[in-house]
């Protein structure tokens, strides 16, 4: 079985150049999510309008993704014995960091639903969770560059506690008998959504704390 630090070990040295310009679009992807997860759930959650052009910065994340993937593909034609492991790697986990922004897409849309201001303690508890799932991102972008190990089981931990938590906001939204039902949907899919993003930030990160056969392997609340 690989290990992880074996898979990792050329992170933190010398790259063939086509694997490291994948990992730095990776690495970009990440970035860009995180901006466009941070200004939906402003909406969503802080009541602010919409500064910045989604769907473009979404166009962004897909044109990288697609350049990792050809970037991929030329290293494996190019030496086809060299990392082999971490060329299937990028490809899967390279589906989570465009996932991020799909999802972000997503959140401004439930906030586009909402008939009222949110407020209240509900949107106290989304928007903690919110802000540890902002967080994550640039751990995870930390952690996935540089092959740290330590990092990466901390994010994947702390993942564990935000889909726990997300299962208690949503029983929490689902019992609440003064919520309208407008407000109860939209609650719910946003708490739905944050705990996605977290799930797939975790995913992204397996590759570094976990074998290779086990990358990705953990199902999130209410996909598994």
């Amino acid at each position: 079985m690989q290990s992880p630090l074996s898979l990792f070990r050329f992170l933190t040295g010398a790259r063939p150049p086509l694997i490291d310009r994948a990992v730095r679009d990776l690495a970009a992807m990440l970035d860009t999510s995180a901006e466009m997860f941070a200004a939906a759930s402003g909406c969503l959650l802080d009541n602010e309008p919409l500064r910045v052009d989604l769907g473009a910065l979404d166009g962004e994340v897909n044109r990288r993704e697609e350049a990792v993937r050809r970037a991929v593909l030329e290293h494996v034609v190019a030496a086809p014995q060299d990392e082999t492991s971490f060329s299937l790697l990028l490809v899967s986990v390279v589906q989570d960091a465009e996932r991020c922004g799909d999802l972000a897409k997503t959140l401004a849309k439930v906030s586009e639903l909402a008939e009222a201001p949110r407020m209240g303690a509900h949107v106290e508890r989304l928007g903690a969770l919110r802000d540890r799932v902002q967080a994550a991102f640039p751990r995870t972008r930390k952690a996935f560059v540089e092959g740290d190990s330590r990092l990466a089981r901390e994010v994947m931990d702390e993942h564990a506690r935000t889909k726990a938590d997300v299962a208690e906001a949503i029983r929490q939204i689902a019992s609440d008998s003064d919520l309208t039902p407008n407000a109860a949907a939209v609650f719910a899919m946003g708490a739905r959504i944050v705990g996605r993003v977290s799930s797939h930030l975790s995913n992204i990160i397996s590759a570094v704390a976990l074998p290779f056969d086990q990358v990705r392997g953990a199902p999130t609340w209410g996909e598994g």
